[in-house]
């Protein structure tokens, strides 16, 4: 499994994340690679984001959860925050959008 260091790009009208892991830092790790390497979540941290890769009406939709909502299967949102870098292995051309509310 691959890591990447990615900056967060928020809208300046507030939070909308239900305080997600997005709405209070400025960069967070980005964790992607093979569906195969989901084993090795255990042994990240709950704040960090993982890539999920979805077949969405024949299309395939790309987005980030939190590593710690994704192990114990929670249900998430689009709480209005994208994940970015300059970086060449950024897994996608454009900025992912962050599912990281959880309504309680």
């Amino acid at each position: 499994m691959s890591s990447i260091l990615t900056f967060i790009y928020r809208n300046n009208l507030g939070d909308s994340t239900n305080n997600g892991v997005t709405s209070n830092q400025d960069s967070i790790n980005l964790h992607y690679g093979p569906e195969s390497d989901l084993a090795d979540l255990a042994d990240l941290p709950d704040g960090d984001l993982v890539l999920v890769e979805r077949q969405l009406f024949g299309e395939m939709a790309w987005y980030c959860v939190p590593v710690g909502a994704y192990k114990n299967n929670k249900q998430t949102m689009f709480g209005g925050n994208f994940v970015y870098t300059s970086d060449s292995r950024f897994p996608a051309s454009s900025p992912l959008p962050v599912h990281d509310r959880i309504e309680k």
